[in-house]
């Protein structure tokens, strides 16, 4: 984290020095001012993506907010003639054991090219904190699969494909999270969830043991049918590291978690990346379902 943290600082002191010379009404905190600093969790940025994960950062740690703290997001798009505001929203804020992840919606991504955002905190006394512009270079399209695209016709690994011998003890009700592949699910027209993470092994992401306990309890009510893959983790033979393979490159995994939620006709519904509210994953889930 603390390379990570020295990486975005620096970032942010070049943007600084940019936003210096741009006059607009709006106000541009200096790196020497800011408490802290935006960090992009999402895995890539492109034109009409639906979500924007982010948490922020004050040297090597996680600033710390009352929970009645309200987080807005600020674009800057851009133009001939430089960055300039483009607009402005409220930010979800999603607390895992501790890290605070924040999520804009309807993020207004338009067209590529050098966008900028900054994250202010208005607190519960009347003051207000705000970051620098964080530099962000928007792709025309999502190298991954986005809502709207066919779901991979490839297996994923089952328990007859030995996965849960090179697993963790794995609780009967959750079983049926490895009993059939997706490619099974999608010949059968059948709508279905499938979680990409791992709980052990996921570069230490708490939201990892978050997203596979939220699979859990959706299997559990059984309402759709649940896959949960898990491409890290220890030495298995070859031919199930060839499946799990195989199913990271069709399905695009890059980063973790993953929900992917496919509906009847085989097309992908809704992707949700690193951190989504149940309510949010329950809606979407009765949407294919109707």
């Amino acid at each position: 984290m603390r390379v990570r943290a020295c990486a975005v600082l620096s970032l942010i002191l070049i943007a600084g020095l940019a936003a210096s010379c741009d006059r607009d009404d709006r106000n541009v905190i200096s790196p020497t001012e800011a408490a802290f600093v935006p960090v992009i969790e999402s895995s890539e940025l492109y034109v009409a993506m639906p979500r924007l994960v982010l948490t922020l950062l004050d040297r090597d740690r996680q600033p710390e907010f009352s929970d009645d703290a309200l987080f807005r997001i600020r674009y800057f798009d851009p133009t001939e003639a430089g960055i300039k505001f483009h607009s402005e929203s409220e930010l979800t804020s999603i607390t895992v054991e501790g890290l605070r992840y924040l999520v804009a919606k309807d993020v207004p991504f338009d067209e590529p090219g050098q966008w900028a955002v900054a994250v202010t905190v208005e607190l519960s006394d009347g003051s207000s904190e705000s970051s620098p512009r964080l530099p962000i270079l928007v792709t025309e399209s999502a190298r991954g699969l986005t809502p709207g695209d066919r779901a991979p016709d490839v297996p994923t690994p089952t328990i007859a494909d030995g996965v849960l011998e090179r697993m963790a003890a794995v609780e009967d009700v959750r079983r049926a999270m490895y009993e059939r592949s997706a490619s099974q699910l999608l010949n059968a027209g059948e709508p279905f969830l499938i979680v990409w993470t791992s709980a052990e092994r996921c570069a230490g992401r708490l939201a990892c043991a978050r997203a596979l306990e939220q699979a859990a309890s959706v299997s559990q009510e059984a309402e759709i049918a649940v896959l949960h893959v898990e491409p890290f983790g220890r030495p298995r033979s070859g031919t199930l590291q060839q499946l799990i393979d195989d199913a990271v490159d069709a399905w695009s995994i890059e980063a973790e978690p993953q929900f992917f939620i496919v509906d009847s006709d085989g097309a992908i519904a809704s992707r949700f990346e690193i951190v989504v509210e149940e309510l949010e994953l329950s809606a979407a889930i009765d949407e294919v379902l109707r």
